[in-house]
């Protein structure tokens, strides 16, 4: 569970973020939806550290924490676009995460395996990111968030190039691996925040509005107010 309050965010004299709150619990899977500009990606990078809040206050199920405590073992952020090293394979990508987060060398293999079985990337493990399309590198990214640890995933446009099977096994992915995580996904493709999400909520210019029922027709409604 993370309970974010008085969350602010102001770029000069223009405010994207006031007094944001909201909680999120574990085993959920959260969509954002809202205009280009509204603050979606912005609230994301303020909670994964890559932009710096004005304001915030963090409460876990262990109560009140900084956001620097937070962020030291919370939280995983996947951009819109792949960030990777261009001198090492998807292979390695994967390897250099696993070692990151502690894995023994059994766990690695089986978790590595696991992921691109299903991903059905067997094929791209020795491919340096040159020889990949965005498509295949995002899933690599996609791949590298779920070999992770932490409780909570952000994953900001995740669906961007991917085609329809592709996007089908991320769907599955995430569903698969939603146990002990909250999962945030930012993304216009309200489709598939529909078959994946249990909420959903809208950045509006008039503050956020939560969606608990996730069907095309209740997200509608709202969806007129969000690109307003």
């Amino acid at each position: 569970m993370i309970h974010i309050k008085k969350l602010t965010k102001t770029y000069g004299s223009k405010t994207i973020l006031k007094d944001f709150q909201y909680t999120f619990y574990n085993h959920q899977i959260y969509g954002l939806i809202g205009r280009n500009g509204i603050g979606k990606t912005t609230f994301m990078k303020c909670m994964c550290g890559l932009e710096c809040p004005d304001a915030i206050q963090i409460e876990t199920e262990e109560g009140d924490v900084s956001l620097r405590d937070y962020l030291d073992r919370d939280i995983y952020y996947v951009s819109d676009e792949p960030v990777y090293y261009n001198d090492l394979t998807m292979r390695e990508h994967l390897w250099l995460i696993c070692k990151v987060e502690g894995y023994k060398k059994e766990e690695a293999k089986k978790a590595i395996h696991a992921l691109t079985e299903q991903y059905q990337m067997e094929e791209y493990m020795d491919f340096y990111p040159s020889a990949m399309s965005k498509g295949t590198l995002q899933r690599m990214m996609l791949i590298t968030a779920f070999l992770r640890k932490t409780k909570n995933i952000l994953l900001d446009e995740p669906f961007n190039g991917l085609d329809p099977i592709q996007l089908k096994h991320s769907l599955e992915i995430c569903e698969k691996y939603r146990h002990n995580r909250c999962i945030i996904i930012s993304s216009h493709d309200l489709e598939s925040l529909e078959e994946i999400c249990d909420r959903c909520l809208v950045f509006t210019k008039d503050g956020l509005k939560e969606v608990a029922n996730v069907e095309r027709e209740s997200i509608n409604q709202m969806i007129g107010e969000s690109y307003e």
